[in-house]
């Protein structure tokens, strides 16, 4: 099989992985200002407790932008992008958009219940059965809830700006028992000899959002014969709560 027909049947194996990413952290990660953490400030707050805020706040968001990008590194083959996902969220509704070498392979929309998925060759769109993703993710939520105390290390980075916001970072350290435990069931990679990695994060200083989430994992088996090496992935969220527009394309 050529370089380019190994990474573009990786890309399949990686959907699962990276939507799973999407849904959790929109679901868990994702918060807005209000609670008991409220009258806090964020960098005076525990990730512990950063976390139950954004929890408790949670049924607050009902909209959202989210890009995803997914990346290899150290394999026999080099390192680069994979594939990058575009999901916008308004209620019950979803566009999503998933990209290759910056092309769009595939597309659909979730429309008052109804699902419609894009012919890419004729561009035409269709109605499909609805896909239910929510029991794949309240599978995996239980893990990202956990991650203050799967981490062998946690460390405040400091107060950063990301996209006009100021946002506390942090970092988790994950031994390689950990990232088993965080992806336990998941098929596409092999982390049986991964080395541990890191996760940090990036949380609204006032409003308690997540906007920025990167994942690195070491030594993973990646399949289709790619071999080891290790996988990133960068999840950017905005437009939180603001107007987004998804209509039915058909």
């Amino acid at each position: 099989m050529s370089w380019r027909g190994r990474y573009t049947f990786q890309v399949t194996a990686l959907l699962s992985i990276t939507l799973v990413l999407a849904v959790v952290l929109s679901l868990v990660s994702v918060g807005c200002g209000g609670g008991e953490g409220a009258a806090k400030g964020a960098g005076e707050m525990t990730i512990e407790e950063l976390w139950a805020a954004a929890q408790e706040a949670d049924n607050d968001i009902h909209s959202w932008h989210m890009e995803i990008a997914s990346y290899y590194e150290r394999t026999q083959y080099g390192g680069g992008q994979i594939q990058s996902i575009i999901i916008d969220v308004n209620g019950e509704d979803v566009h999503e958009q998933d990209l290759l070498l910056g092309q769009v392979y595939f597309e659909y929309k979730r429309v008052g219940g109804k699902q419609y998925n894009k012919d890419m060759a004729s561009g035409t769109w269709k109605e499909v059965p609805a896909n239910a993703t929510n029991d794949v993710a309240k599978e995996y939520s239980s893990k990202f809830l956990e991650l203050p105390s799967l981490a062998e290390s946690q460390t405040h980075v400091g107060t950063e700006v990301i996209g006009g916001s100021e946002a506390e970072r942090f970092r988790f350290n994950l031994d390689p028992e950990a990232v088993k435990t965080m992806f336990s069931g998941q098929p596409s990679f092999d982390f049986s000899n991964n080395s541990g990695g890191e996760v940090e994060v990036w949380i609204d200083s006032d409003e308690y959002y997540l906007l920025r989430y990167e994942m690195l994992i070491r030594d993973v088996i990646i399949p289709e014969k790619i071999g080891n090496g290790d996988i990133r992935f960068v999840v950017n969220i905005s437009r939180i709560n603001e107007p987004v527009e998804i209509e039915a394309p058909i």
